[in-house]
């Protein structure tokens, strides 16, 4: 009996040796290939944690036919109207102050740094591509494309104007991420909820990127614009706790204390002009970008934040050599060149809509307010 049990625990040993030298000859293929993929998965965002920042539901396109435009884009000073400042340059940076009149008499709207400074209104965390605002207060707040919003589980950009109605909750405005990687509030910061938007997008590119949804675009973009400032701001500017921030990178030291310059000397352009609507600017000479609004008191509210981007892209692409600043003509003419262009509706609310408008140099977006028979209440200009 003994004997029997022995002969049965060495054949079973030996059957199980078998099994096991079988499936190892059998998975060990797969197993090798997945080893030699793994890293290459684990450092893939996009297909891990990001997917939904990648593949996020958009605001989708309509074509506008010519004739209907009237009625979909209401009042906005004629570019013809404009009366241009002589250029005003600081290293490669040059800007043009646009003189015109009000199209809104009293606009009682907020910026959305505004609102959140004064504690009316909250951004919602939802860890997608879409957050959700409150407006607590009495007044409509409008959210301006560019828009960095600091804090929940990453730091985003709302890439289109948007406003946002008085005592409205949960309404839904669409993002994207400017802080590739992180998926936990950073220490200090709220998980649920954005807490600032003192920043903006700076440059073009940064902004063409996200007015195209491309998440990666703004990604790549992130990236090339914090080594261009590294390179000309001194040393890195990503900082410890998020080196893939955006936000922690223009609020880096070297990055504030390389902008001074510029601020110093063109900020104090605009002070006590009642009737500057706008400005467009220009960086190593050639035109960049241009905003213009219903009033001058909007503008005046927005233009630290406006002036501070203009600073850092001219910073992030700064070169030797010598540039001369556009001249009022070329200006014009770039700012009268999107008329020529196809017309879709983006982005529409309950509140305003965004018309896009685009020839194969330039596009051009106009925020329109329902409530007052659609007057344009931003136009923004950007060289493709």
């Amino acid at each position: 009996m003994r004997a029997q049990k022995i002969a049965l625990t060495v054949a079973a040993a030996v059957t199980g040796l078998f099994l096991m030298t079988v499936g190892a000859v059998v998975v060990w293929p797969y197993l090798s290939a997945s080893l030699e993929e793994g890293p290459q998965v684990a450092n893939n965002f996009e297909q891990q944690l990001f997917a939904p920042m990648v593949d996020m539901q958009m605001p989708q396109e309509k074509r506008i036919a010519k004739s209907e435009l009237p009625a979909l884009r209401g009042a906005t000073v004629p570019v013809k109207e404009f009366t241009l400042s002589a250029p005003q340059t600081h290293g490669n940076l040059t800007i043009f102050l646009i003189h015109g009149r009000d199209t809104v008499k009293d606009a009682r709207i907020l910026t959305l740094q505004e609102a959140l400074e004064q504690n009316v209104a909250t951004v919602h965390e939802t860890g997608g591509g879409v957050l959700l605002i409150d407006n607590r207060g009495n007044l409509p707040l409008l959210i301006q494309a560019g828009d960095i919003v600091k804090g929940g589980t990453q730091d985003r950009t709302l890439p289109f104007d948007m406003l946002i109605p008085a005592k409205t909750e949960r309404m839904s405005i669409p993002a994207l991420c400017v802080e590739q990687g992180r998926s936990f509030p950073r220490a200090g910061d709220l998980s649920t909820s954005f807490e600032t938007a003192t920043q903006q997008l700076p440059g073009r590119t940064l902004k063409l990127a996200a007015s195209r949804k491309s998440q990666i675009e703004v990604w790549n973009n992130v990236r090339t614009l914090q080594a261009n400032l590294a390179r000309n701001a001194g040393g890195s500017v990503q900082a410890p706790l998020s080196q893939t921030s955006l936000q922690l990178s223009l609020e880096h030291h070297r990055v504030q204390d390389a902008v001074q310059d510029y601020l110093a000397r063109l900020s104090p352009a605009a002070d006590g002009k009642k009737d500057v609507i706008g400005y467009v600017v220009a960086v190593n000479g050639l035109i960049q970008s241009a905003d213009v609004y219903a009033s001058a008191d909007l503008f005046q509210r927005l233009w630290p934040k406006l002036i501070r981007a203009s600073a850092v892209s001219a910073l992030a692409e700064k070169r030797p050599g010598n540039y001369q600043a556009p001249t009022v003509e070329s200006v014009k003419r770039f700012l009268s060149d999107a008329d020529r262009g196809d017309a879709f509706r983006v982005n529409t609310s309950s509140a305003s809509h965004v018309i896009r408008q685009e020839t194969d140099r330039q596009v051009r977006f106009d925020t329109c307010d329902s409530a007052r028979q659609n007057v344009v209440l931003h136009r923004s200009f950007l060289v493709k």
